[in-house]
């Protein structure tokens, strides 16, 4: 509903998810990991995808 706030909560998420990806091997060979990582990122990706398709963006 607020689109403003929504954008301005999905940016407050950009430092800890550039952490997550400097810090964490995602396709590691423990399975368990892997499969909780990727569901980790499947619900971002789920929440941050019903603010805007930011696919659509040039540049």
């Amino acid at each position: 509903e607020d689109f403003a706030a929504a954008m301005s909560a999905m940016a407050a998420l950009r430092a800890p998810i550039d952490a997550f990806f400097t810090a964490v091997q995602i396709n590691t060979d423990n399975q368990v990991l892997r499969r909780n990582r990727l569901n980790l990122l499947h619900r971002i990706r789920a929440t941050t995808g019903g603010v805007a398709d930011l696919t659509r963006l040039e540049g």
